[in-house]
């Protein structure tokens, strides 16, 4: 029983890198994508202005490791199980015992199932591993220091960090401390000591166990999935992850029809997945809703639509801040748009990052080419007056991008698909004679059942 503590830490280690690497790999990628440090001192002065704030500039710090495959699952597994290590080694310091009831053990296990939830904020862990860090270092010193010292370091803590963090690391402490006390009286009879400590933990793991699968939440998991395969246009496996997806879901029928399209199945098998949310199945209309404000861009840069791209990715700047995609979106739109000077000036902010230094140095060297690997931006008359985007409604602007370049085949599928969503037969009769500017093999069934079907209501 000498070392338990060490050997609980090193499974605690095992146990979260394993779940980590596995069930919860798909988050870290979440997680970085919406935040970015950068080395500047205005970035720090933002959090070193207002009080409470340097715990989230240590979270984002970590963050951007998650940018690695297994360096920021790995820190953060080591930082979670320190929160149980630094308590039970003040315990030792200030007591010379051991908790035989492991209570610390509890708060990592309680971020660790809180960490399945995409509200969860890094800074919860960052914060509270300083706080027992100070108090480890503290509880190295003489007792009656240590004890003088508790009241400037929850002051100066609580300035930093927050009140509520150095609160629950004293309140952990003092309780691991009392327990220690208390049920050393049974450290003479072995068996009870040893029997107690290891049911215990065995209750611990049953109830971690159970609220991880009770928390565990898949539809997330395969909406972040699919949209990670979304961003490597791996459109069979965005096919495959929606497919799978159980309940409605908009953001679900937006990803799953831009891999029909991709797949080449949207003009056969558009009516064969449920299209809930009709003709909202295929595009998010701007309803001001700052989740949503992430996902709006995708459709309209695969249409080549890249003043209305630009717009929802400058939306999503103003609400989620300056994160590496809504920079990266940005500064790619604004190239290929013959913006350069706008795009220097995201280019600048995203140099000062680790990871996106390189790429933003890329960006840089053809910022006034005009030229973007995979995008293409719809022809521009001179001549034309200013037209405004319609926000709420998909077809007028399909039927702009079909007008404005007839070889545009997304813009085309996607037109016939908010038709036959729409149930506008006379319209999609109407457009489709467009259909002769690409190869099909043969009219798509589905086009030729609503042609079939709309002759005969005018006969």
């Amino acid at each position: 029983m000498k070392y338990i503590h060490w050997l609980l830490f090193t499974a605690l280690c095992g146990l979260f890198l394993f779940m980590f690497l596995d069930s919860l790999a798909y988050l870290f990628p979440y997680h970085e994508q919406q935040n970015l440090f950068l080395f500047s001192h205005a970035y720090l002065d933002t959090f070193l202005s207002t009080p409470g704030k340097l715990g989230e500039y240590l979270a984002n710090f970590i963050v951007q490791f998650f940018y690695l495959p297994y360096t920021g699952k790995i820190i953060f597994a080591f930082i979670l199980s320190l929160l149980y290590l630094f308590p039970v080694l003040c315990c030792k310091q200030l007591t010379g015992k051991h908790d035989p009831l492991h209570l610390a053990i509890l708060l990592p296990l309680f971020l660790f199932v809180q960490f399945e939830s995409l509200g969860f904020e890094i800074s919860w862990a960052t914060s509270l591993f300083c706080c027992f860090f100070l108090l480890f270092l503290l509880s190295l010193l003489p007792k009656k220091i240590f004890y003088i010292t508790l009241l400037p370091f929850f002051l100066l803590t609580s300035f930093a960090l927050g009140w509520i963090y150095p609160t629950i690391a004293i309140l952990i402490c003092v309780i691991t401390l009392l327990s220690a006390l208390f049920f050393s009286r049974f450290g003479k009879n072995k068996k009870i000591y040893t029997g107690g400590s290891i049911l215990c933990l065995g209750i611990y793991a049953a109830g971690t166990f159970y609220l991880f699968v009770y928390s565990y939440n898949m539809r997330e998991r395969l909406l972040l999935e699919a949209e990670g395969h979304l961003k490597k246009q791996e459109w069979e496996q965005v096919l495959d992850c929606t497919r799978k997806y159980r309940g409605e879901n908009q953001l679900n029928d937006y990803f799953r029809n831009m891999a029909l399209y991709h797949t080449g199945r949207m003009p056969y098998d558009l009516l064969n997945y449920s299209q809930s949310y009709g003709i909202n199945s295929l595009f998010l209309p701007w309803t001001g809703d700052a989740q949503q404000s992430r996902y709006g861009h995708y459709i309209y840069e695969q249409l080549g639509y890249l003043n209305e791209a630009q717009r929802w990715a400058f939306e999503s700047l103003v609400v989620n801040g300056e994160t590496a995609p809504n920079l990266t979106n940005l500064i790619r739109y604004n190239i290929a748009n013959g913006r350069p000077e706008v795009a220097l000036r995201f280019i600048r902010i995203l140099k000062q990052s680790l990871f996106y230094r390189k790429q933003a140095e890329e960006y840089e060297k053809i910022a006034y080419t005009g030229q973007i690997r995979g995008l293409k931006a719809l022809p521009h008359a001179e001549n034309k007056k200013a037209r405004f985007s319609n926000i709420q409604n998909l077809g007028p602007e399909l039927i702009y991008i079909c007008d404005r370049d007839s070889s545009n085949q997304m813009a085309f599928e996607y037109l016939m698909s908010y038709l036959i969503l729409s149930n506008r037969q006379k319209q999609f009769v109407e457009n489709l004679p467009r259909i002769q500017a690409f190869s099909y093999p043969g009219m798509p069934p589905l086009y030729q059942e609503i042609l079939n079907r709309y002759q005969q209501d005018q006969q």
